[in-house]
């Protein structure tokens, strides 16, 4: 029997597609530059945006295997080579209009809310280890309503940790005092979610979605191929 349950998010409980590739998309994050006086070029804020990504990946805050980026330090440097200093509130804003901006698609998947408040009332604990950014992650769950039926939320860019490092699931553990001898993890990724859980040494179910990296075969317990999100809770 599990009694810990931890989920994955983007692909496993949200729907969720993004565009940072369309030309319009730079534009309009540049007249939020505009606006607050850092003006900047569309192709230059994109070119710079990806520069960061590339100098964070080389050069992590944290040593680990797979480290995580901050959006957030980001903007910071690119708005600071302006010659300013922008506060804490402008980089959050910032940070903000980045996410909104680029969704085309957020919704629940059929049967998530449903199932989390079925494991709740079973007293099971329910946590998430989600690979993203803090603002984002916070804000997508307040949206769609599931942010307080969690009992511990783990996000990649805080410890500057992703899956399927072993070092994410110990900042997990550690943070929440989470007991991994009754746990199971849900995702949708086959490596970054199965690999992850198999690393750590406990069981995994594959929830394969619209948003799942192609694959044909995976290596866990539990498999849901047909998008019912309730089969999760016959693995009790």
């Amino acid at each position: 029997m599990y009694n810990t349950f931890i989920f994955d998010l983007y692909g496993t409980l949200i729907d969720i597609h993004t565009d940072e590739e369309s030309p319009e998309f730079w534009e309009r994050l540049s007249y939020h530059f505009l606006y607050s006086g850092y003006p900047i070029k569309p192709e230059a804020l994109k070119e710079q945006y990806r520069e960061e990504v590339s100098r964070q990946f080389s050069n992590p805050a944290v040593k680990c295997e797979f480290p995580e980026i901050d959006v957030h330090l980001i903007f910071k440097t690119i708005a600071s080579r302006k010659g300013q200093c922008p506060d804490v509130e402008w980089i959050e804003e910032t940070v903000r209009w980045f996410r909104r901006l680029s969704i085309r698609r957020l919704q629940l998947y059929e049967g998530v809310k449903e199932t989390l408040i079925i494991l709740k009332a079973q007293n099971k604990k329910i946590y998430l280890l989600s690979n993203g950014q803090k603002t984002f992650v916070e804000e997508e769950m307040r949206a769609l309503g599931i942010d307080d039926l969690f009992d511990g939320i783990a996000i990649s860019s805080n410890p500057g940790i992703c899956k399927p490092d072993p070092l994410f699931y110990d900042y997990l553990v550690n943070t929440f005092k989470v007991d991994l001898s009754s746990a199971i993890m849900i995702g949708n990724d086959a490596t970054t979610d199965i690999e992850g859980a198999k690393r750590v040494g406990i069981d995994a179910c594959y929830f394969h979605s619209n948003c799942s990296p192609n694959t044909t075969e995976v290596d866990c317990k539990y498999q849901i191929w047909d998008g019912n999100f309730r089969r999760i809770l016959d693995m009790q």
